[in-house]
């Protein structure tokens, strides 16, 4: 892939407008970032995106560690697992045309649900079926929070995203393990994640001096519109 200073300013952009959101609100990176890099260049994905995205999920973390949510996470843990494996090898079955048109389909998907706002209750079932989704969405797209956010929707904002934060940088680490091993992660797609890093520490440091200007609820319209319309155009490309 050849960098130009139009494509680092694009990416950062992109980057960075994710990361506001997400330190923000706990859920904006993948439905943002995913579709508009992935008209920059789809090589991007998935691996160089969920590397540089680890930057933020730790200082998420950090912020709110005392607000992780604990409870029935072993269950969830061992899905994501499964569903991230699964995921990562099954990427070797589609073109990169193929791959633009399901992740514009997934994030039109996860844009309907999170919508409609369901309330998912925490059982056995919903854990297994929420985690494993998520696991194979990620690994295939970087697109696996929506999933895990509606788990989590109807928890404080601190719980929500320390929780979120933790369960991202975990199913990160596990995700590029899984695509390493599948041969969709090397020493060329860490170069591209740490070129994608700068935006997501920006859009962190930025996230406090937006937060009260999103929590009057602008910030849930942005992600659906930009990631609706992104996901549209992302399609037809492909």
């Amino acid at each position: 892939m050849e960098f130009s200073v139009l494509i680092f300013i694009a990416s950062m952009m992109s980057v960075t407008l994710g990361a506001v959101l997400q330190a923000s609100t706990g859920l904006g990176a993948g439905l943002i970032v995913v579709p508009l890099l992935a008209l920059i260049n789809l090589e991007f994905i998935p691996g160089p995106i969920i590397f540089a995205s680890m930057v933020l999920s730790f200082l998420m973390v950090w912020r709110g560690r005392a607000h992780i949510k604990f409870t029935n996470m072993p269950i969830l843990l061992i899905a994501l697992l499964v569903g991230m494996a699964l995921g990562a090898y099954s990427l070797a079955w589609f073109t990169k045309d193929d791959l633009g048109v399901i992740f514009g389909s997934i994030i039109l998907l996860a844009v309907a649900v999170s919508f409609l706002g369901i309330n998912v209750k925490h059982t056995p079932a919903t854990l297994i079926t929420g985690g494993f989704l998520s696991g194979l969405m990620g690994a295939m797209t970087s697109i696996g929070a929506p999933v895990l956010a509606l788990l989590y929707q109807r928890e404080e904002a601190e719980i929500l995203r320390a929780t979120l934060g933790f369960l991202y940088f975990f199913s990160s680490m596990v995700m590029l393990l899984f695509l390493h091993l599948a041969g969709y992660f090397s020493s060329s797609h860490v170069l591209m994640g740490f070129w994608l890093m700068p935006g997501f520490i920006l859009g962190y440091w930025g996230s406090g001096r937006v937060s009260a200007w999103l929590d009057r609820g602008y910030s849930r319209l942005a992600v659906l519109i930009i990631s609706s319309l992104s996901a549209i155009i992302l399609i037809v490309k492909s």
